[in-house]
């Protein structure tokens, strides 16, 4: 970790987190306390409610110094939320077909999050515009954790994109990994929201409660979807009782299951994405043979 730190120093604050909780465990304190100091001093910070609710950290809170660090965190938190705002980045073929508007999970950026498209086999087949939310968790990381504030801000950047872009007449595909995917989910079942039908979902964090309510009170009849999760992701039951759901309202969802898999993103996931498309599509490309496209 330390040598990473010296490699990936963006990442300084994550690693200090864990090498701080790794010294308390060894029973320095001290030691945790200065790695915690060092990161701030080299202008990263965490949320303060990261480092206050880690049971792992919990030896250094009768310490003045852990105070003091969690006073910077809090001033250089509120004062970079005040600057985030929703916007949007774009990848891939611009010419292509097809249209993918995925949605990063919680804790991450779109320039980090993009990295996981950036596979020849998809920017090669499909175009894509990446939108960041303005909810702030932590350095560079942001959340959807306010739903509502979250369907607006997927809605308004993905309608600039559209329109920048002139992809209208394109076939457009919403998608998303862990919290990022319960909005897509969620933006594609939902009647008053226009322009996405189908849906992606990769290692979801389903909320059952709101997913039950807008199908019983908004439902998109049209929507139509694919699930990309693993058996061992600590989600999956939650999948599985989604996917119920989903089979009750009459809602067509292909479930991909990988063996093995934890919350991530499948090893092959260029060809697992090609699956999902051609099954999310298949209605489109049904309507467009019968119209003669």
């Amino acid at each position: 970790m330390e040598q990473a730190k010296e490699k990936f120093p963006q990442k300084r604050d994550r690693l200090g987190h864990w090498i701080a909780s790794l010294y308390v465990l060894e029973g320095k304190h001290q030691e945790a306390l200065a790695e915690l100091h060092d990161v701030i001093q080299h202008g990263l910070w965490w949320n303060p409610e990261i480092l206050s609710s880690d049971p792992e950290l919990s030896a250094l809170k009768p310490y003045a110094e852990f105070n003091t660090i969690l006073l910077e965190c809090k001033r250089m938190y509120e004062a970079e939320k005040k600057s985030a705002h929703a916007h949007c980045s774009t990848l891939g073929n611009q010419e292509a077909e097809t249209v993918l508007f995925p949605l990063h999970w919680k804790g991450s950026n779109i320039e980090e999050f993009s990295k996981q498209w950036s596979h020849p086999e998809i920017t090669n087949h499909y175009f894509m515009g990446f939108p960041q939310s303005s909810q702030l968790f932590s350095y560079q990381c942001y959340s959807w954790d306010d739903a509502t504030m979250a369907m607006n801000e997927v809605r308004s950047t993905y309608q600039s994109f559209i329109q920048q872009h002139h992809l209208s007449e394109k076939v457009h595909i919403i998608a998303g990994a862990s919290q990022g995917a319960n909005i897509a989910t969620q933006v594609s079942l939902r009647a008053d929201v226009e322009g996405f039908h189908n849906f992606i979902g990769i290692a979801p964090a389903f909320d059952l409660k709101a997913l039950q309510k807008i199908l019983k009170n908004q439902l998109n009849p049209r929507a139509r979807g694919c699930i990309i999760t693993g058996d061992q992701d600590p989600f999956y039951e939650t999948v599985l009782a989604a996917v119920q759901l989903f089979e009750t309202y009459q809602i067509p969802c292909k479930l991909i299951v990988k063996e093995g898999m934890g919350h991530e993103f499948p090893s092959d996931f260029q060809g697992v994405l090609e699956e999902a498309v051609q099954y999310v599509t298949e209605r489109d490309t049904s309507r467009d043979a019968l119209s003669g496209k």
